[in-house]
């Protein structure tokens, strides 16, 4: 059985699951099809999903640092700490997903509260910035991001 991942937040981890490929086709996102948990104790949660794409099926673990808050909360992170499951080009990637996405939502409220959640991705991102220009090597995980930043470290610049 792996190690279940280091999530702060519930809605960390559905963000993970927007951003991970399916190891069947390689595209995604993850759909959750159920949710066990946070155990009151161990703070553990098994999300079942599927892919979007190809419908394969698999097993998510999670461990929570933070409660899963009461009633419809966008809190993905209430830490300065960055994310151990997203890194800094899947943030970036899920914020640009989501402005897109808001701006083709046709009602007023929707079209916001997409606009909020990119902005708490972007907000996210930015944690893994110190006061440098460029992030470190260490703020990209996934394979893609990595690459990304090396061919183009300047795509990742933040400026002053």
């Amino acid at each position: 059985m792996t190690e279940p991942l280091r999530a702060h937040t519930y809605n960390e981890s559905q963000y993970y699951l927007m951003v991970t490929p399916c190891a069947s086709c390689g595209k995604g996102p993850w759909e959750s099809d159920t949710v066990e948990g946070p155990d009151p104790v161990e703070a553990k949660m098994v999300i079942r999903a599927r892919c979007r794409q190809c419908k394969a099926a698999r097993e998510f673990q999670f461990v929570c640092e933070f409660e899963m808050p009461e009633g419809d909360s966008e809190n993905v992170n209430p830490s300065d700490e960055p994310s151990r499951i997203i890194d800094l080009g899947q943030w970036l990637s899920l914020f640009y997903l989501l402005v897109e996405s808001a701006s083709k939502e046709n009602a007023p409220t929707a079209t916001r509260r997409t606009g909020y959640r990119a902005a708490l991705c972007l907000s996210e991102a930015l944690k893994f910035y110190g006061d440098d220009e460029l992030p470190p090597r260490s703020a990209f995980c996934a394979e893609t991001s990595a690459r990304a930043f090396s061919e183009h470290p300047e795509n990742f610049a933040r400026q002053k």
